[in-house]
């Protein structure tokens, strides 16, 4: 019923995925599906079933909060879910059709209010705050279904690294909520970061069997990599392969006929083996049958019991079987490598040595606010110089007007900051924790008296007087190419909205275009007099899927709503960011396109597509991706993420977990299509 009123065509894979999340109610899964294929929509046919069927009656949404709002417009507009965002205040709903814009409640003037809502969208930012964390788990109502988006953002801190910490606080928020809900869904393109405890922290939020604790875990996947383990390795595998069809179901012969190709009389043989509480029917195995026992062991774990993972392999599966009409992107990735200038490199020196003195002339105590905002500096340089200046520009605004404690971000203007703070989150930081936008606006405030407004006005002196950016004769050249070789549109992505806007400003006063926009603000057209107009962002999708601009400049906020827009067969990333890939990734229904980058020459961060996997529960096609040059910031080598082999050897459980997952990197890729 949920699907067949739903306003969505769902792909088979997400319709195979929520039969699976309904047929098993309460629901425990972990949907960790590759980025752009539509995680929020099967979470979406499952709530919409779930509300109208009754069996959920009070539900609850966490989600980052850059997309609470593409939650609330996804569950309105594609299945009639009308649903409040809680921002900390009020109650914020969704305009009726016709309405202007979202109002606040006025009911929710009260804080705990909004508890009592039957179904509430709250930022898991927000949520994971101490005071409103106890609260949620101290006064709330049990809940009928959770839902958390983004859920890799649960982890413990520094993650497989010496400095190897307790859980997040969000973490710590996900295991206190368990108790409190009967269904948990969690959704991530990324269950595994930088180590394989990561999967164990989200496993264990949906109910691992007893004997499949963390140290269990980790010597599991370890052993099973072993073409030959230990006949005590086995065993300890064996009890645990047990729990797992005590908790969720026997493995049946015919299923290990089809996996291993054995007869029906050794089959039978090697599931009674696997099966025995003593140890030697197992040393009785020949070679093919021990082998064969490896194989079932590796086929039948939590992993495959609570992960739904689908990767675009899959999809060209459905499209060569006709059960898709448009085929799927298959994505080149071309390194576009730009030198900078003697000026450029010079000025990118020095706002490196800016950083690194600011830094260490901070006292003790305010060293993690500085070293905060000096990673907002670097990553507006790894984007553009303009993104630089206007910055700069804020902050020494900011400085004048002296900010109250609990004023204004101090110069990183709010849309700004939203950026800068997700990416962190992203990234994992440090400790693997984070700031939301209002820690973080106090952490840019505290950094004031660290900075000087002189070697801020020296390098903007030193900004100003640069030629444009050498990145953008760059990304003019490959777009008139583009134009000779037939490509009648393209989109480009920037990481943030200082550097679209610049790009806007010297593709438009060049002419011969027609350019869109779309970034945190929404959507951008030009007026007849030159002037940049609001539009929504269904009007920018419509325009430029139906041809009225050639061109479409996107932030990362354009990633999933503007992802299914664009024919064109190109899209560029124009930021020296290692980041740069992430935007184009999520495109989907394209022919075949080139991805271009612009990067600074002397900068890398090589990273492998990792893994290649096997066949999920259902069948499902987990393949790895190709290997991707990430291109990092500019005269810098830098590896980001830790590898496992600290703690395990290379052929641990890190390189056995990425088989089981699929192409797991680590990188997020973010939700929705």
């Amino acid at each position: 019923m949920g699907e067949a009123t739903a306003a969505i065509t769902p792909w088979p894979h997400q319709v195979r995925a929520f039969e699976r999340l309904w047929d098993r109610w309460p629901p425990r899964l972990l949907i960790a599906d590759e980025v752009g294929l539509g995680k929020t929509i099967q979470a979406g046919m499952l709530l919409r079933q779930a509300w109208l069927a009754g069996r959920a009656k009070r539900i609850l949404i966490l989600a980052p909060k850059a997309v609470l709002r593409q939650w609330q417009l996804e569950l309105r507009e594609k299945f009639n879910l009308h649903w409040p965002i809680y921002d900390g205040r009020a109650l914020v709903r969704g305009p009726a059709p016709g309405a202007p814009a979202p109002a606040a409640d006025a009911r929710a003037d009260d804080p705990g209010r909004w508890r009592d809502e039957p179904a509430v969208i709250v930022s898991s930012h927000l949520m994971r705050q101490r005071d409103r964390a106890e609260a949620l788990l101290a006064d709330a109502d049990p809940w009928d279904l959770i839902v958390l988006d983004e859920a890799h953002h649960a982890r413990r801190r520094a993650a497989g690294s010496r400095r190897e910490g307790g859980p997040n606080a969000l973490l710590k928020l996900m295991r206190g909520l368990q108790a409190k809900t009967a269904g948990l869904v969690l959704l991530t393109a990324t269950p595994m970061q930088v180590d394989p405890i990561e999967v164990w922290d989200l496993l264990d939020l949906l109910g691992l069997p007893a004997e499949w604790t963390e140290s269990a875990f980790l010597d599991f996947f370890e052993a099973v990599a072993r073409p030959n383990p230990a006949a005590d390795a086995l065993d300890r595998m064996a009890r645990l392969f047990q729990a797992v069809e005590r908790d969720h179901g026997p493995a049946t012969r015919d299923q290990v006929r089809r996996l291993t190709g054995l007869s029906p009389l050794k089959a039978g043989r090697v599931l009674r083996a696997l099966r025995d509480a003593a140890s030697i029917p197992r040393r009785q195995l020949e070679t093919p049958e021990r082998r064969a026992a490896l194989a079932v062991l590796r086929a039948h774990t939590p992993i495959r019991r609570l992960v739904s993972r689908h990767t675009r392999e899959t999809l060209r599966g459905y499209f060569r079987a006709g059960l898709l009409s448009a085929p799927v992107a298959e994505r080149e990735v071309d390194d576009q490598f730009v030198e900078m200038t003697p000026a450029e490199r010079a000025l990118y020196e020095a706002v490196e040595e800016y950083i690194s003195t600011t830094w260490a002339r901070a006292a003790g105590g305010e060293r993690p606010a500085v070293g905060f905002v000096m990673t907002v500096y670097r990553r507006r340089v790894a984007s553009s110089f303009r993104a630089l200046r206007a910055t700069f520009e804020r902050r020494l605004e900011a400085m004048a007007a002296s900010p109250a404690a609990d004023g204004p971000p101090a110069g990183l203007d709010p849309a700004a900051l939203d950026d800068d703070v997700q990416d962190d989150v992203q990234d994992g930081g440090a400790a693997g924790e984070a700031p939301d936008t209002d820690e973080a606006a106090a952490l840019a405030r505290r950094a004031l008296a660290a900075e000087e407004r002189a070697g801020i006005e020296r390098l903007l002196d030193r900004i100003r007087t640069l030629p444009p950016d050498g990145k953008l004769d760059a990304l003019i050249g490959e777009l008139a190419d583009l134009r000779r070789r037939g490509y009648a549109q393209a989109m480009v992505f920037t990481q943030y909205a200082d550097t679209m806007d610049f790009l806007r400003a010297a593709l438009h006063a060049l002419g011969g275009r027609r350019l869109l926009c779309f970034s945190g603000r929404g959507g951008e057209a030009p007026a007849a007099d030159g002037r940049w107009g609001a539009i929504s962002r269904d009007e920018a999708k419509r325009r430029f899927r139906e041809g009225e601009a050639d061109l479409l400049l996107c932030t990362d906020a354009a990633r999933s709503a503007t992802g299914s827009a664009c024919s064109s067969g190109w899209s560029a990333a124009c930021s020296r960011s290692w980041r740069s890939c992430r935007a184009p990734s999520r495109t989907r229904c394209w022919p075949a396109r080139a991805t271009r980058r612009a990067a600074r020459t002397g900068a890398g961060d090589d990273r492998s597509g990792l893994l290649r996997g096997a066949r999920g529960e259902r069948g499902a096609l987990v393949a790895g991706q190709p290997a991707v040059r990430r291109a990092g910031t500019a005269g810098r080598r830098r590896r980001r993420g830790r590898r496992a082999g600290r703690r395990h050897d290379a052929g641990g459980p890190a390189r056995t977990l990425t088989g089981e997952l699929g192409a797991v990197s680590p990188r997020r890729a973010g939700p929705r299509p």
